[in-house]
């Protein structure tokens, strides 16, 4: 039961933090560039709390589904210069692109935690297998491999990527628990999975902070691509709607995944594996909000960008126009995704 309660809580902070950190983005950036913020809200629907301070009111809402960054006069042009409207195109840019960007950054956080959470490899050797290279090379334990064929090694990864699948000799450079450096000649031994080894394995590191942040980049970078191509084969047809996932279904399959996790690796686990499904969805919002569609993020800088082309703003009437068509549009996609998520949860038929 508690279990279930922190995943409960854990899942509305997460949805509430991808969307925030989005608005925060807008609200720090238009703050820099001299536009009033009216109101910065938490959630939306009926106020719970508020609080003025200065020119901006902050506010909680009811349901936490989302939130808003209620700037002056954000379309058109305008002559208060406190406007957003009254900005260069260029401010107007980074103004709009930052809920994005803020987003891409809270997912490289989330992964670098879970990066460091499962640990990583280090080129400190940690257990030895009998009948192996290794042990025969007389290598022991806390014996470090600094170099292979030359080449610096600072962990696993830097060893594995210079290892053939077939049997071969390496030139390595150990430094052993003395402080003694040694350069031997290494064979590996081929193995019943086909992969050819020297015979250890190496200690894990936690709370290597410069790895961890490389790593997670790495991982949300890989994450943006992995969304982008699910995105186009949406587009091409390659991928049904009825593959598309609302907040219904993002919130059953966390669900599903969330016991599968608590029972495979206890509630650390759980967590862990929870925030890997933040960073995914902080991403996902990034690269949503700037589609250049009506009434998100991209369909705004598609105007911003006619801007700099002509020379002066679209009027705010027909630029409103547009974005009101798309939220609309929007609004419907939302219906057939809700749609989808109950048919696939078996509800409705």
């Amino acid at each position: 039961m508690l279990d279930k309660v922190i995943f409960v809580l854990m899942l509305i902070l997460i949805f509430a933090c991808v969307v925030i950190i989005h608005e925060w983005g807008h609200f720090i950036m238009a703050k820099k560039n001299g536009v009033l913020v009216h109101e910065f809200a938490m959630g939306m629907g009926p106020k719970v709390w508020s609080v003025q301070k200065g020119e901006t009111l902050y506010s909680i809402r009811l349901l936490p589904i989302g939130g808003f960054c209620s700037m002056e006069e954000e379309v058109g042009s305008s002559d208060n210069p406190k406007a957003m409207s009254s900005k260069k195109p260029w401010q107007k840019f980074l103004i709009v692109v930052a809920g994005a960007v803020m987003n891409f950054i809270l997912a490289w956080i989330l992964m670098s935690i879970v990066v460091g959470y499962i640990g990583c490899n280090t080129n400190e050797i940690a257990t030895l297998q009998e009948n192996m290279p290794a042990v025969e090379a007389g290598l022991q334990v806390g014996d470090k491999i600094t170099a292979i064929n030359g080449e610096k090694v600072k962990k696993l990864a830097d060893l594995s990527n210079a290892l053939s699948k077939e049997e071969a000799t390496y030139n390595l450079v150990i430094k052993h628990v003395d402080g003694k450096e040694e350069a031997i000649a290494l064979n590996t031994k081929k193995q019943e999975d086909g992969v050819a080894r020297f015979g250890f394995t190496v200690t894990q590191n936690h709370f290597n902070i410069l790895y961890n942040l490389e790593s997670g980049f790495v991982l949300m970078v890989r994450t943006v691509e992995m969304i982008w191509r699910s995105l186009i084969q949406l587009l091409t047809g390659e991928v049904g709607m009825d593959q598309m996932a609302g907040i219904v279904g993002v919130v059953d399959q966390t669900s599903k995944q969330w016991d599968q996790s608590v029972r495979i690796g206890g509630l650390g686990y759980a967590v862990i594996d929870l925030l890997y499904v933040g960073a995914i969805l902080s991403a996902n919002l990034g690269i949503f909000n700037l589609l250049p569609f009506p009434a998100l993020d991209g369909g705004r800088l598609v105007f911003i960008i006619i801007e700099m082309i002509r020379g002066k703003a679209v009027s705010a009437e027909k630029e409103g126009a547009v974005h009101f068509i798309g939220m609309v549009l929007l609004m419907l996609l939302t219906v057939v995704v809700l749609y989808n998520d109950l048919i696939r949860m078996g509800i409705g038929r």
